[in-house]
């Protein structure tokens, strides 16, 4: 592998990550307030859409899960000489995490909707 194809692939990746970050931050920023904690079903919808969003979060690190076991030589190569190949462990990781918030957040919608 050449140096310029390194240099290729690392900027591509750069450029994946800052816009996954750019992404993220549109989308943090553009969640809704959360509603006064009296307002039980306003908590209830609430939560029901960060549990929404935290699966789609979830189904969006698996789809890159699959890509990167697509082509684990990239991974490998992303890595460097003697680098860490853990990138698909770290998106399973992730994975967990946001289908543990949503679980989370589904508990609490349901805890709110039974106060209404």
């Amino acid at each position: 592998m050449t140096i310029w194809t390194r240099w290729i692939q690392r900027g591509v990746l750069c450029g994946l990550l800052l816009g996954g970050l750019v992404a993220f931050t549109t989308i943090a920023s553009a969640s809704d307030p959360m509603p006064s904690i009296t307002d039980h079903a306003g908590m209830a919808t609430w939560y029901e859409k960060e549990a929404a969003t935290n699966r789609e979060k979830a189904k969006d690190m698996a789809a890159m899960k699959a890509e990167y076991a697509k082509s684990p030589a990239f991974v490998q190569s992303m890595a460097g000489a003697g680098g860490k190949t853990d990138i698909p462990r770290h998106c399973e990781n992730l994975i967990s995490s946001y289908t543990k918030a949503a679980e989370g957040a589904d508990q609490l919608a349901k805890v709110h909707r039974a106060m209404k």
